[in-house]
């Protein structure tokens, strides 16, 4: 009996570091959030938008920058659009009708509008399941 335990536990404890490493939360998203995400069947998308300031804003802050008489607007202007880009993490999931494929048109659509003063957004995806 001692000869299976053994390997047993060797067993579980590989499944336990499997699925911390495999399945666990790839940050930028709440554990509140991916519990609700990694309870979505499949297929389902968790995807990362990163948006950067529009041209119009970037040319608001030049002008601002130069209406104070600074030098260097341009370098300002855009080093703040730099530093102004944000990510956010969603997810997107089927309630079994939608393919993979129409998951990731929507989240690309979802990623690519304009939201105030930020610009379309370049997607990545962080975690997929297809059904």
């Amino acid at each position: 009996m001692r000869a299976i335990i053994g390997p047993l536990v060797v067993i579980a404890i590989l499944v336990a570091l499997w699925v911390y490493v495999i399945d666990r939360n790839p940050g930028g998203i709440s554990d509140a959030r991916y519990s609700k995400y990694q309870q979505l069947g499949s297929p389902k998308l968790l995807y990362a938008c990163t948006r950067k300031p529009t041209q119009e804003a970037r040319l608001r802050k030049m002008r601002e920058c130069a209406s104070s008489g600074r030098s260097g607007c341009e370098l300002e202007a855009y080093d703040w659009g730099e530093a102004k880009s944000e990510t956010t993490v969603d997810f997107i999931g089927s309630d079994g009708a939608a393919t993979h494929s129409e998951l990731l048109q929507h989240a690309k659509k979802k990623c690519a509008e304009n939201i105030r003063d930020m610009g379309d957004g370049k997607i990545e995806i962080l975690k997929s399941s297809e059904g």
